[in-house]
């Protein structure tokens, strides 16, 4: 199985508590200005240590990646670092 390559984005948050639904807004807004029709497949929460969706028979990498690199993901937001990361798919590319 070929590996997808994710093109990566940063955001640092600074001055403000951060939790998940924050991070994702934040990563939520970025996508839609890099992508045509940006779907949120897969996330990690490392304030908790939480991923979606959580597929622990992958063992090669974490299973929320693996999931989202063979479903079409095709951009990683890192929110502070990985702190809290979100994989979006491109819909208006996988419906052409």
């Amino acid at each position: 199985m070929k590996e997808a390559t994710l093109a990566r984005q940063s955001i640092q948050v600074t001055g403000r508590d951060l939790d998940l639904d924050l991070a994702r807004s934040l990563a939520e807004q970025l996508a839609a200005d890099s992508l045509g029709e940006p779907m949120l497949i897969a996330w990690y929460d490392g304030q908790k240590g939480e991923e979606h969706p959580h597929v622990p028979e992958c063992q090669h990498k974490p299973g929320w990646l693996a999931y989202a690199e063979g479903h079409g993901g095709c951009l990683r937001i890192d929110v502070n670092e990985g702190e809290f990361s979100f994989i979006f798919a491109d819909v208006a590319v996988a419906g052409n």
